[in-house]
């Protein structure tokens, strides 16, 4: 079985100031922290649905992943004997069709070493987050001692934004390094398996339905191929 390995990178410049064109509310963080380059691929979120959804107990696959062309995951079989299967060409695309509870069990799988069998605490109900067979409401706190966990906004919104440096650089308007009006992202485009063609170091993002290959406009493309990084690191 596939085992999934995280492209981490370091976020520093801890105590940063907050953004001021968000009113002082976003982008503070009081200490360093990890946080994943890219987001979670469809061949990594297959690989944890085929360790502990067999049964799915829980709904970690959504019927989207299948019928949708922006999803890359089909489903087989019978309760108890699931199994998953990326898509053509959709295996190094973001997962789509998760909220927030799937991405918290997938977060739980992680910190608990990525095992195999059914949906329980030593998989995917307790770790990094006690959820305890909770698929909505209010967002679990993240557990002391957490390995892996979702970022926080302010986590998020640091990693892609901020200018890095020390403590009062400043944030992009754009988390490419780029301001509006001065160097807006172009559109990318997109190859015929999905390639984006910003590279690893180009000022772009996939808007305006520009990436539409596969027959879907605005389609997702590879990780690391809407635009060039943040200041940390972090794409798309």
């Amino acid at each position: 079985m596939l085992t999934v390995a995280i492209d981490w990178v370091t976020v520093g410049d801890a105590g940063n100031a907050p953004d001021p064109a968000t009113g002082n509310l976003y982008g503070r963080v009081d200490d360093n922290y990890r946080i994943g380059r890219y987001e979670v691929t469809n061949d990594q979120y297959a690989a944890f649905l085929n360790a502990v959804a067999a049964t799915d107990t829980y709904s970690l696959y959504d019927w989207s992943m299948g019928s949708n062309a922006r999803g890359g995951i089909t489903q087989s079989g019978e309760p108890g004997s699931f199994t998953y299967v990326v898509k053509p060409h959709m295996g190094d695309k973001p997962v789509n069709f998760v909220n927030w509870f799937d991405a918290a069990r997938f977060a739980n799988w992680m910190h608990n070493g990525q095992p195999t069998g059914e949906q329980v605490a030593a998989t995917t109900e307790d770790g990094a987050y006690t959820l305890a067979g909770a698929t909505s409401g209010d967002a679990s706190a993240r557990n002391g001692g957490a390995r892996f966990s979702l970022p926080t906004e302010n986590e998020w919104y640091k990693a892609a934004y901020y200018k890095g440096g020390g403590t009062s650089a400043g944030y992009w308007a754009y988390a490419t390094q780029s301001d509006r009006f001065i160097n807006d992202p172009t559109a990318v485009t997109a190859g015929p398996t999905g390639d984006g063609s910003a590279g690893s170091t180009g000022n772009s993002a996939n808007y305006q339905s520009s990436a539409d290959w596969n027959g879907q406009d605005g389609n997702v493309t590879t990780v690391g191929t809407n635009g060039g990084p943040s200041f940390y690191g972090t794409f798309d």
